[in-house]
């Protein structure tokens, strides 16, 4: 196994990062708050709150890390300027990759092959870092393609760059069993977290 809960809760610790591990799903939540005043990205309770999940796959052999439900365009009118708007944040950012779940939720995401290389504190906090960039850099840009179907990535937040791996201010509400309760209870957290070793879509 390349590496296991335990191992990423220690680079966790030692970065100083609140989170809840729950063992038996495999993952790891950590909840990051913005400053209401100077981002636009609110979760689906209309807090500028983002949950961010670590998931060990792949008997330990893959990390993903991801925001889940991030950005809601069931009732978009607009799906393919965000989509055309995603491909091209995509072309900005070296790991993140956005996906539309079946369930029109969107959400960023980074996926770390390991193999049967262990882990190392910084592809985790790096990861850590880049999806929460691609959430308070490109929610705007995000969010004017949902509202208006064009694509303006000029309205991304200041030229932040994915080498930027400064770690942000750490939620004191970041736990896998707020998440539970937002998904609609532990079953439906299992069916968001995924079963088994593979990787199905919205991991």
């Amino acid at each position: 196994m390349a590496t296991t809960i335990a191992e990423l809760t220690k680079f966790l610790d030692a970065a100083g990062l609140n989170y809840d591990a729950h063992e038996e799903h495999g993952a790891i939540a950590v909840g990051f708050r913005f400053e209401p005043d100077e981002n636009t990205y609110r979760d689906e309770d209309g807090d500028p709150h983002v949950q961010i999940i670590v998931r060990i796959v792949a008997d330990g052999e893959f990390v993903v890390v991801f925001a889940p439900r991030a950005w809601n365009v069931a009732d978009c009118d607009h799906v393919a300027a965000v989509c055309e708007a995603v491909a091209r944040i995509q072309a900005r950012l070296k790991r993140v990759r956005y996906d539309l779940q079946d369930d029109d939720m969107l959400q960023p995401n980074i996926e770390i092959p390991l193999e049967t290389s262990p882990m190392c504190a910084e592809q985790l906090q790096r990861a850590i870092a880049g999806v929460f960039l691609a959430i308070r850099s490109y929610d705007l840009v995000i969010r004017h393609a949902m509202e208006t179907g064009e694509v303006d990535l000029d309205r991304a937040a200041a030229a932040d760059d994915d080498d930027d791996d400064r770690p942000p201010e750490v939620a004191d509400t970041g736990a896998l069993s707020d998440l539970a309760d937002r998904a609609g209870g532990l079953d439906a957290l299992e069916k968001l977290l995924g079963g088994g070793d593979d990787l199905p879509s919205g991991h």
